[in-house]
């Protein structure tokens, strides 16, 4: 089944080509985030200082998003990283691109995924893999009183979430706002909260998460924005005020990107690595009835960041057990694990459903 690989911020058509896609697609969808060990910085001219400029820049925004936190360019390692960028650069080219219908020279840069990652454990930051939650936004404008749900990019609002997410490399989805969409929610419930028609709304556009962001503009041009946030069923509320929406956006995506994560990275682990056995899991699938099930589902484990090694455990009829080797990031694993459209909870539960006779996490899913 193919891969649909989401970008994370489109022009009006390309969203809604991308969550068409998403509505299209079988239960095999997998949200990927392509090109974090790149970037494309523009340039004044090919001299020396634009191109050592270019590829600290270029460094900085991909250890942005292989982190998902701007904090992370404070670190003292990655601090004196960033003065010599060329150690962690494959390779770089010169293009054009059109900004505005007008066109700017651009320098695109390759980083070598090894030497980024083994910087970022050097610092004892997470890595955040590519396989990464999507997280769908419902947007309220309120304007004297009339309510408004808003998804078009040339908002001033909705622009600066979708660019600060690309920082990050955060994919947001964004509602297409048709007739279903406007049958089964209104601006009044979102204004609301109420959280039945926000998440019977939601469930067409398969969201790990679900970003409610409510905003109106004072008689003295102020911008106060509320946002919620669901992951997991558990609610977290921010607020922010003031008059540039930028700054008002920036806090909104650190504490967003800060509790994806906590959930989802590789966090760096001081556990004992000698004894594979305690640090291993056992997933059972079930319904694995064809070979061509058996390879996708091989290749989805081990694609999955932080899995080290995975081995055939046991099999009886449809039902299969994989030995899953992951010394030390075994929670964050079952939480990508989770992320697979083809591999659906047994019980409709996302946490580990017992323990193995060896003591292992058993991890029990069905294949759709």
């Amino acid at each position: 089944m193919a891969l649909i690989l989401l970008k994370i911020v489109a022009k009006p058509l390309q969203k809604i080509i991308c969550v068409l896609l998403l509505l299209l697609a079988s239960p095999a969808f997998s949200l990927t985030v392509d090109g974090l060990y790149g970037a494309k910085v523009v340039i004044e001219d090919q001299s020396s200082a634009q191109v050592l400029r270019a590829k600290k820049v270029g460094l900085a925004r991909v250890l942005v998003k292989v982190t998902g936190q701007t904090q992370s360019l404070n670190n003292n390692r990655v601090r004196a990283a960033l003065v010599e960028p060329e150690s962690y650069l494959q390779r770089f080219s010169f293009a054009t691109q059109l900004e505005n219908d007008q066109s700017q020279a651009v320098m695109e840069l390759a980083f070598d995924r090894l030497q980024i990652n083994q910087l970022i454990r050097d610092s004892g930051l997470p890595i955040w893999g590519a396989d990464r939650a999507a997280v769908l936004v419902w947007l309220v404008e309120d304007k004297q009183g009339t309510r408004q749900i808003v998804n078009d990019d040339g908002h001033p609002m909705v622009a600066q979430i979708m660019s600060q997410a690309e920082q990050r490399g955060m994919p947001l989805l964004w509602p297409l706002l048709d007739l279903e969409d406007q049958v089964s929610i209104n601006a009044g419930a979102l204004w609301g909260l109420f959280r039945d028609a926000i998440k019977s709304a939601s469930n067409r556009y398969q969201a790990d998460a679900v970003l409610v962001g409510r905003m109106f503009q004072d008689s003295q041009q102020l911008w106060l924005v509320e946002w919620s946030f669901w992951l997991d069923e558990v609610e977290q509320k921010w607020s922010s005020e003031g008059s540039d929406l930028a700054a008002l956006v920036d806090p909104l995506q650190d504490r967003l990107s800060s509790s994806l994560v906590e959930k989802f990275a590789l966090a760096n682990s001081i556990k004992s690595q000698t004894d594979d056995a305690r640090q291993s899991a056992i997933l059972r699938v079930d319904k694995v009835t064809q070979l061509e099930d058996y390879a996708e589902l091989l290749s989805i484990l081990q694609a999955i960041a932080g899995i080290q090694r995975v081995q055939l455990h046991s099999a009886s009829g449809s039902t299969l057990e994989f030995q899953i080797f992951a010394p030390s990031h075994l929670a964050q694993v079952k939480s990508v694990v989770d992320l697979k459209r083809r591999l659906q909870a047994v019980d409709g539960t996302a946490a580990d459903q017992g323990i193995d006779p060896d003591d292992r996490p058993l991890w029990h899913y069905q294949w759709n």
